[in-house]
């Protein structure tokens, strides 16, 4: 297994666990339940983590949080989906009228 993201809160890794799972990438959540033992330890060791269950899936699951981790930086700006057209607000990443993913 492999680690492919950590953040501060559960929250906001939220949007790394839809995107992954959206696209089929499997991965296991660590430190869930451990926010109570900051101050025992250091902060970063007690962040929310996601593992990726198949390595293999490696090199897919860090473009997906990458594009997750460049999407939070810039402007909110509305995108069209490839298959139907449809407008779709930036938090969004899968069409809401046909489901289909966002393409970067």
């Amino acid at each position: 297994m492999k680690k492919i993201v950590s953040r501060s809160s559960l929250i906001e890794l939220a949007p790394y666990e839809f995107a992954l799972a959206s696209a089929g990438i499997k991965f296991r959540r660590k430190n869930e339940f451990i926010s109570g033992a900051i101050g025992e330890l250091p902060f970063i060791e007690a962040w929310p983590e996601l593992w990726l269950i198949d390595d293999e899936q490696f090199e897919q699951a860090q473009q997906i949080c990458q594009r997750i981790k460049q999407d939070v930086n810039q402007p909110q700006i509305d995108w069209s989906c490839s298959e139907c057209k449809e407008e779709n607000a930036n938090s969004f990443e899968f069409c809401w009228s046909c489901g289909e993913l966002r393409r970067v």
